[in-house]
């Protein structure tokens, strides 16, 4: 059997996938979730019922106590999910797309005006009287209610160091075990059987030269 190097990229990819997103739909709801998120007035309504009417003060609950920070992979079980506002409140944790459904939920709910703003690897809420900060600012949006656009402030180390901290460490051991491990097994699969066909080549070489 000859195994191409493309076949073995294309192992590696589903592969990865596989143990990224064992439930492929889970991603599917992501993307869609970012194109479209889910601020839900009505799931957040008991709980702005019980908040201030200075959203400053409502973001600082929700991150405190409502939403406390959590990675994906403690809070969903993969490395990256955008929660809709009732499975961010019933989870009771999540990272930076469940806090700001959730907050943009409980303006909403409470007739206060807000946007949501995103940049490359995070999303937050503007609202009136929000003071900008190192990760949310006007320079680094990607996307807000004017559409896509290049932010003018980008540092690909820091996105790098934060794609790392944010997916790879938390990774739990075992799944960090199953995706190393796979890669490595099909890593080693041309070359296996490139000495296999090789071993077998001077078998029947050798077979050929003996009397009948």
């Amino acid at each position: 059997m000859k195994l191409s190097r493309k076949l073995c990229v294309a192992l590696a990819l589903l592969w990865t996938f596989f143990v990224l997103y064992p439930n492929p739909w889970t991603l599917v709801r992501s993307i869609d979730h970012v194109r479209h998120p889910r601020v839900d007035a009505a799931a957040a309504r008991e709980v702005a019922a019980t908040m201030p009417d200075d959203p400053r003060l409502i973001e600082a609950e929700v991150q405190q106590r409502v939403v406390p920070y959590s990675y994906d992979w403690q809070s969903s079980g993969v490395p990256w999910y955008f929660a809709t506002t009732r499975e961010a409140l019933r989870s009771g944790r999540g990272d930076c797309e469940s806090r700001a459904v959730v907050l943009a939920s409980i303006l909403d709910a409470k007739g206060i005006p807000y946007e949501l703003r995103m940049s490359f690897d995070h999303i937050w809420v503007e609202y009136p009287g929000k003071q900008p900060n190192a990760i949310e600012n006007d320079d680094v949006v990607l996307a807000d209610r004017r559409g896509w656009r290049w932010p003018r402030e980008f540092h690909p180390v820091d996105f790098v160091r934060t794609q790392v901290s944010g997916y790879w460490t938390p990774m739990p051991v075992v799944r960090k075990g199953l995706l190393v491990g796979g890669l490595a097994v099909i890593a080693l699969l041309r070359p296996v059987l490139r000495i296999g066909r090789r071993r077998m080549g001077a078998s029947d070489t050798m077979d050929a030269g003996l009397p009948a």
